[in-house]
């Protein structure tokens, strides 16, 4: 058994503890004009030592602050310039910018170990954790879940599990079903689906942390992954014997699996069921049924489904499932459903794939429809510059016109 309060390797330098805090003050200005040039700066800036002088420079401002994706992407940029030295000195200046009641703030010690987490600096997401435990700040089941979600996205799963065994007891936190999913994505991680199952049965046998659809989803997933659909309906049966709520991602395996099973029809009566019972669909939900009728030769049946995507209003839609359309009208010898997809395609300022328009003009060249053709042609070359006008001109050079 690990411990984590005696373990050396979670021993912390003193400076990482600090007994003061910087003072703002009126004399301190913005070095940027405006958080939008603070922002442009870190994005083009490649030297590492400069960013993390910039990071540094506007890190007591509160816009800077409140706006948590640029943190992220300032240490994934020195992440990958393999600086961690920089990465502990910009954190190191977040902690010394603290007020007293930031300081005492859970949220913001989690926030500074997804930081770490991030950049793949895990014994020092650990040791703020040790820091908080130290200092007596207040913990709850989120650092718990914090400390175990660190190890999860690095892939330290047997040690994930180790400290979910040990340190609920040295924190004096009960661990949730967060925590308990965060385990049970562990082993599906692993492709151990057993293990995940019957750690999903011994959450509901034991019952001091019952399974919730989360859970499920997570078995739903890892079923449908290995292609094992006995099982995935063997999980959708206990989820509707425990009345459990679906949500968005229980649809969307559901309609996966019916889509897997060429079974599509029934698949956008479950899109249509989910909506009228007031979940959201997302992109997702309405791609994969169109690609599975798209696989079965039913593009009529695609083409409205994506018509209803756009209707409905829910997800502003991609350029797949147009490409999807477009892709089978041509396989399937369907050149007018082609050609008004790829008229849709270029009036939303997408550029079709150069091989699907080399098909569609071949297509409607061999129907004698050449003024036809001959307008997707202008269309391509007015939408293309540089090397893809280049690329283009020479599939256009072997056109049938």
């Amino acid at each position: 058994m690990v411990s984590f309060g005696k373990s050396p390797r979670l021993l912390v330098p003193n400076l990482f503890f600090f007994s003061s805090y910087c003072t703002r003050t009126q004399s301190q200005t913005p070095p940027f004009p405006s958080f939008r040039a603070a922002k442009s700066a870190i994005l083009s800036e490649s030297n590492p030592e400069k960013l993390a002088e910039i990071f540094e420079k506007c890190v007591h401002f509160p816009t800077f602050q409140r706006h948590r994706p640029i943190y992220h992407l300032s240490i994934r940029k020195l992440a990958r310039a393999k600086r961690p030295d920089l990465i502990e000195r910009v954190l190191q200046t977040q902690k010394n910018s603290l007020t007293p009641t930031a300081n005492s703030s859970e949220g913001f010690w989690i926030r500074l170990m997804m930081l770490y987490s991030s950049a793949g600096m895990v014994n020092e997401a650990t040791r703020t954790l040790h820091h908080m435990k130290a200092c007596q700040l207040p913990l709850s089941e989120k650092s718990l879940c914090a400390v175990l979600a660190v190890h999860h996205n690095n892939r330290l799963f047997e040690k994930l599990r180790e400290l979910f065994k040990t340190l609920p007891l040295e924190l004096n936190v009960s661990p949730g079903v967060s925590c308990y999913n965060l385990v049970l994505k562990s082993f599906v991680e692993e492709n151990d689906v057993e293990a995940a199952r019957n750690w999903v049965e011994k959450m509901d046998r034991e019952g001091e942390v019952a399974p919730n659809i989360e859970s499920y989803n997570t078995l739903l997933g890892a079923n449908l992954k290995n292609g094992d659909l006995v099982g995935f309906d063997g999980i959708l049966k206990q989820i509707m014997t425990k009345e459990l709520e679906f949500n968005l991602a229980s649809y969307n395996y559901r309609i996966s699996r019916l889509c897997k099973s060429k079974e599509c029809a029934r698949a956008k009566k479950l899109l249509d069921e989910m909506v009228l019972k007031g979940v959201k669909p997302n992109a997702a939900s309405y791609n994969t049924v169109i690609d599975g009728f798209c696989r079965v030769g039913d593009s009529e049946s695609a083409r409205k489904v994506l018509e209803k995507m756009v209707t409905d209003g829910y997800v502003s839609p991609s350029s797949f499932p147009y490409y999807t359309l477009m892709w089978n009208g041509i396989k399937e010898g369907e050149f007018d459903l082609a050609l008004e997809t790829c008229k849709d395609i270029i009036r939303r300022r997408w550029v079709p794939p150069f091989k699907a328009v080399e098909g569609l003009v071949q297509g409607l060249a061999k129907m004698s429809r050449v003024e036809e053709a001959k307008e997707v042609v202008e269309k391509m070359k007015r939408r293309l510059k540089g090397p893809a006008a280049d690329s283009w001109g020479r599939i256009e050079a072997a056109l049938p016109l």
